[in-house]
């Protein structure tokens, strides 16, 4: 996952107020997102979370027996391996809960999503990612696409590309240092100065359009959510998919509806 920008100059020991053992504890709850996205991987040994989390063995049985008796983390009996248990989804649940946008934007993309029957995310940004918040999936929509939660590299995804264009300079600058500018495809656009073109272009057109981007065949429109003082704090994006939709097509109906979609989540902010 990639770091948040404010990471490097954040809390240390240095800091009164960091308590060092709490991070030690959400970095071992990390690691399975990191296993599961770069490993495949659904479950740990102790010897694999130590190793991921970067703590010694100790530690790390400290920190994830506690976890398990706290309901965040589950122990197979068998296996002696650990996974991610229910007791997580409180967060999602109290995040979401707690999310004016979602709460506006939820009703308006069900709605959005009857149109063409196409699958409509809400997107924000964690610092240099784009994490899907809401996700209104359509029927033929794969599984790990119906799930929140997702994070993707900002400066690829439409998403985070409308975001980032209505952003103040420096904190764009600075969220662009930050990023990893891997490929997820041969089509994902990693110059930085194509970068820099594709948010102007996103910016004086007020949406964004990327093909192939994460996704081979993808093609992802999205429209920036402002808050009332102007500022771009997430994105609707809805994507479609070749051969069944073009370039053309795309910007004949989805654009228009991203961007009506977007413009009425802003007006309720």
């Amino acid at each position: 996952m990639t770091k948040d920008p404010s990471a490097k100059n954040g809390p240390t020991r240095s800091d009164t107020l960091f308590v060092s053992s709490l991070e030690k504890g959400f970095r071992v709850l990390g690691v399975f997102r990191t296993a599961q996205r770069d490993l495949g991987l659904r479950d740990l040994s102790l010897t694999e979370i130590a190793k991921l989390a970067e703590l010694d063995k100790s530690a790390a049985q400290r920190f994830t027996n506690t976890l398990v008796e706290l309901g965040y983390l589950a122990k197979n009996p068998r296996t002696r391996r650990y996974s991610p248990a229910i007791g997580l989804a409180d967060f999602y649940y109290s995040y979401v809960l707690s999310n004016r946008i979602a709460e506006i934007a939820m009703p308006r993309m069900i709605e959005a999503s009857k149109k063409f029957g196409t699958t409509v995310n809400l997107c924000e940004l964690s610092g240099s990612d784009l994490v899907y918040t809401i996700r209104i999936p359509h029927e033929r929509a794969r599984f790990e696409a119906t799930i929140p939660g997702r994070r993707v590299p900002a400066f690829c995804a439409a998403g985070g590309i409308v975001i980032l264009a209505n952003r103040p300079t420096e904190e764009r600058e600075l969220i662009l240092q930050t990023s990893n500018y891997r490929s997820f495809t041969d089509h994902t656009v990693t110059d930085s100065k194509a970068v820099q073109k594709r948010l102007e272009t996103a910016r004086s057109n007020g949406y964004d359009i990327g093909v192939s981007q994460i996704i081979l065949h993808e093609v992802s429109t999205a429209a920036p959510v402002f808050n009332s003082e102007g500022r771009a704090v997430a994105a609707l994006q809805i994507p479609v998919y070749m051969p069944l939709w073009d370039l053309e097509s795309t910007r004949e109906k989805i654009v228009p509806l991203a961007i009506e979609t977007a413009r009425a989540i802003s007006y309720s902010l």
